[in-house]
């Protein structure tokens, strides 16, 4: 097996186990190509947390029979959180797949190529590493500027909607000086900024020697390390703390964006969804964030449909949104999960109510992130310039407040924090110039 090909799907993590993947396969002597065609192995490294993300796995994994068709020594695999849910259950679907594996079974994806190329049996193994948290795993990594960093594993929380803590397991934060000296290399290496990745990045700490909180970690990473900026994601409103608010405000290289999924705006439906926070709550934390950081840009989460959602839930929500008004929202509708305590609710949300409601979410929504874009114009942004735009001769680039922004300059700035003035803004981007 000379070469292989990965196609991801999901969030950051699934990004980030990716490359994973691809740094154990390299270091075996493997070679990356960029399409499906011309590989030796396939890997499918997948998403279970809506419906939609599992049926456009099967979608794709049913187009790849045709290559095993053609090529029988082609190599399939199946990794990720589909991979730990179905199991062996994945070859009553495609039997042609050869190999099952589960997240935490990154670390040993060498030695399970070797099983399958010792014999014709396919490989199923997603029993786990309880040490995974714990080891360094060689990483090929698709940015040059930008880097994700795993601080933590699992989740705790155990929505009734989310598969996370049955398929991801418990957490497990990985020790504060491992992730230091990650960071710390990767700042070495050239790398601008990092991503600080876990479930609940708010809770980490949990299964060290003595209590460390994440505000203590992300002050270790600022001060320790030269990488010139730090994002994290995801917090849960619930373990937002004053501290990490403080670190925010105090911290220079921390950047003033956060995602704080707030899922609906109801009471009633945040106690059924096992949130454990209520909306007053939840909006005074959005207050102390915001009088303590005033820049700062925030997103969310949405649910609409979820069971037992009634009309007078739904306007709860809508009013939330209009109330803080969200730089942007990633919204969706309630999607039946194996395993999950949803499932037994009662007052499931016909398809279609579901459907005319996002709609709503995300018609208001389009409104406040084109308007907030727009009042950025004139303001002067830091910008890190990461590549080539999509748009023409331009370059691009992020704000700390993570906004795309669009800018004339020589590539020779590429990887530089340049000063931008905002002339104008549209629904997905903004564009500048540079400051003289």
């Amino acid at each position: 097996m000379k070469s292989f090909h990965i196609i991801t799907f999901g969030c950051q993590m699934n990004e980030h186990d990716s490359e994973r993947m691809t740094g154990v396969l390299e270091a075996r002597g493997c070679t990356p190509v960029s399409g499906a065609e011309t590989a030796d192995m396939i890997i499918l490294n997948t998403c279970s947390i809506r419906e939609k993300a599992e049926q456009k796995f099967y979608s794709e994994l049913g187009r790849l029979r045709s290559l095993k068709e053609a090529n029988p020594n082609l190599k399939i695999a199946v990794a990720g959180c589909i991979a730990q849910q179905e199991g062996a259950g994945i070859l009553s679907r495609a039997p042609y797949v050869d190999m099952v594996f589960g997240p935490s079974d990154i670390g040993r994806l060498s030695s399970l190529v070797d099983q399958k190329l010792s014999g014709p049996s396919p490989v199923i193994d997603t029993s786990g590493d309880a040490e995974y948290h714990n080891k360094r795993i060689p990483t090929s990594r698709a940015d040059t500027l930008k880097a994700w960093v795993s601080i933590m594993y699992g989740c705790d929380n155990f929505c009734t909607y989310c598969v996370v803590p049955h398929l991801r397991g418990r957490e497990r934060s990985r020790h504060p000086d491992d992730i230091v000296r990650e960071v710390y290399e990767l700042a070495g290496q050239g790398y601008k900024e990092v991503t600080l990745l876990g479930q609940n990045v708010n809770s980490y700490g949990k299964g060290q020697e003595r209590d460390v909180a994440f505000p203590e970690l992300l002050k270790r990473v600022n001060d320790e390390t030269a990488v010139q900026r730090i994002r994290f994601v995801t917090s849960h409103p619930r373990d937002l703390s004053d501290g990490l608010i403080t670190a925010i405000r105090d911290l220079p290289k921390v950047c003033e964006s956060m995602h704080l999924p707030v899922q609906s705006g109801s009471n009633p439906v945040l106690a059924s969804m096992n949130r454990r926070y209520t909306r007053e709550e939840y909006l005074d934390k959005i207050r102390r964030l915001r009088q303590a950081v005033p820049e700062i840009t925030l997103t969310t989460d949405i649910i609409v449909g979820f069971p037992g959602e009634r009309p007078e839930d739904f306007e709860m929500t809508m009013q939330l949104l209009s109330e803080v008004r969200y730089d942007g929202i990633f919204a969706f509708k309630y999607s039946k999960r194996p395993g999950t305590a949803a499932l037994k609710l009662s007052g499931h949300v016909p398809e279609e109510v579901k459907e005319k409601r996002l709609d709503q979410v995300l018609a208001l929504q389009k409104d406040t992130t084109l308007q907030k874009n727009r009042d950025l114009v004139g303001a002067t942004k830091e910008v890190l310039l990461d590549g080539h735009s999509k748009k023409g001769a331009l370059i691009a680039g992020r704000t700390r407040g993570n906004k795309a922004v669009n800018i004339a300059a020589s590539p020779s700035l590429i990887g530089s924090l340049v000063l931008v003035t905002i002339t104008s803004a549209g629904m997905n981007s903004l564009t500048g110039q540079l400051c003289e």
